[in-house]
């Protein structure tokens, strides 16, 4: 399950918590509490209404008398919002009484002096009491009591509430937080744990961690990092003891030549050149390997192509013709298949891709059988030409083949000992071509031969 999978089933289970536990829990218990909170609010407001209706002094038509006011005024509680008015017969307010509290919420002193309730402010009418005079005395006296939205959350039912949706709130989010940290912090821990060894120099480290979400994939490509670095690193050093046994066997070739003729017991010019020609042969084995080792490092980094227009037939003719003794004397046949305009031109670098034929031309010779062949085709396809290298010898195991790309790695490394080779042909090989915009291809069958194909676009970039 991914990461993010687990973090919304996670929220919405404790929603669902949160849900249920309302349901079956507090919302009785709240529900009741604002039942009893209604109930206390009525209670005060009809015992303060009773007070006006009760007292005498409300009796008298007029209210001139201070005393009489200041008594009037003391029968109902200022911290309850309230507005009290004594109309005449006609409905004339001869006299208004508004509580402290209502008047922090309606500063203004007009507003004390309107007849119609239901336009002061934002303030709403809770309860409305009208007490009629008796006659002879006419007129009568209402009392508004109000309300709002800030009254209504100080009550002990809505605070409850209030805590309840707070608690949740925190609740979720503290155990989201939780599982969220430990989710993230122990792959993270694991992570840095297996950083540590690599930097060490461990290559075969272990996962604790076993999960199917984004850091348990990471850890999957992390591990075959790993493996693909210490595989790398073993590569790397059965190349270099393979150039080291390349180099030294003729360097002692060399040496051994040298030393014969330095010693003048060679006195017949014949015999000296032909020593000399095994001399030059061998520097020249040398050369090789140190321009292969040269591309590879030059491939590396970043290598900027030498573009020219190559006319291909005679590109390949060139080829061919550099090629066609050297074939003859290992006692192969060579044909070859030009499928080709003879005005057609390309776009590359004509000494890279001349090193991509020769790389290939020299595998089909060295990998080849006792009397085997060899076929060069070239085809003019829509928009590229692709270039064909066909050997009839041992082939390449399905096992190996597709790792022959891979830089250091080397099939069957006893053979390609005795051949001569570092095991970085192929891999420079690709990088020239995927350089051009084309593209490196293999077929093969072990025991049956093998057929390398490369595309070159007629133009560059």
């Amino acid at each position: 399950m991914s990461l993010r999978n687990k973090i919304f089933l996670s929220f919405i289970a404790l929603i669902t918590l949160n849900i249920l536990l309302f349901k079956f829990v507090f919302q009785d218990i709240i529900v009741a509490q604002l039942k009893n909170d209604r109930h206390d609010q009525y209670q005060a407001e009809k015992e303060a209404a009773e007070k006006v209706m009760l007292n005498q002094l409300l009796l008298v038509s007029n209210f001139k008398d201070p005393i009489e006011r200041l008594e009037l005024e003391k029968q109902l509680p200022d911290d309850v919002m309230y507005r009290m008015l004594v109309k005449d017969a006609n409905g004339n307010t001869i006299y208004s009484k508004t509580s402290r509290a209502y008047n922090l919420k309606m500063p203004s002193p007009s507003s004390s002096n309107r007849g119609d309730s239901s336009k002061q402010s934002d303030l709403k009418v809770v309860a409305e009491y009208h007490f009629q005079q008796e006659p002879p005395r006419t007129g009568e006296i209402v009392v508004y009591f109000y309300t709002d939205d800030y009254d209504m959350m100080e009550t002990t039912g809505v605070s409850m509430m209030l805590w309840f949706i707070y608690g949740s709130i925190s609740l979720v989010g503290l155990v989201l937080l939780a599982l969220f940290v430990r989710w993230i912090l122990r792959p993270v821990n694991e992570l840095s744990r297996v950083t540590q060894e690599i930097q060490e120099g461990k290559r075969l480290v272990t996962f604790t961690y076993r999960s199917h979400d984004e850091f348990g994939q990471l850890f999957r490509y992390f591990g075959e990092m790993v493996d693909e670095l210490r595989l790398a690193e073993e590569r790397q050093a059965e190349m270099i003891a393979s150039i080291a046994h390349d180099f030294r066997t003729p360097l002692t070739t060399i040496k051994g030549y040298a030393s014969y003729i330095g010693s003048g017991r060679v006195t017949d010019m014949s015999k000296i050149q032909k020593q000399m020609s095994k001399i030059e042969l061998k520097t020249t084995d040398l050369e090789k390997l140190l321009d292969e080792l040269q591309d590879f490092t030059t491939q590396s980094s970043e290598v900027r192509l030498n573009i020219n227009r190559i006319h291909v037939k005679g590109f390949l003719r060139g080829i061919i013709e550099d090629y066609l003794p050297r074939i003859k004397e290992a006692g192969l046949t060579f044909q070859w298949k030009l499928r080709i305009s003879n005005e057609l031109h390309i776009e590359a670098d004509e000494t890279k891709l001349r090193r991509v034929m020769e790389n290939l031309l020299n595998n089909a010779i060295h990998y080849n059988k006792p009397d085997g062949s060899i076929y060069l085709t070239c085809d003019q396809r829509e928009g590229h030409v692709l270039f064909t290298v066909i050997d009839k010898g041992e082939g390449i195991s399905s096992e190996d083949l597709p790792k022959i790309f891979t830089k250091f790695y080397r099939a069957e490394k006893s053979r390609n000992r005795n051949s001569g080779g570092t095991g970085l042909g192929l891999t420079i090989c690709k990088s020239i071509v995927r350089l051009h915009g084309g593209d490196l291809m293999v077929n093969s069958e072990l025991g049956m031969g093998s057929s390398f194909s490369f595309t070159i676009p007629f133009f560059h970039g």
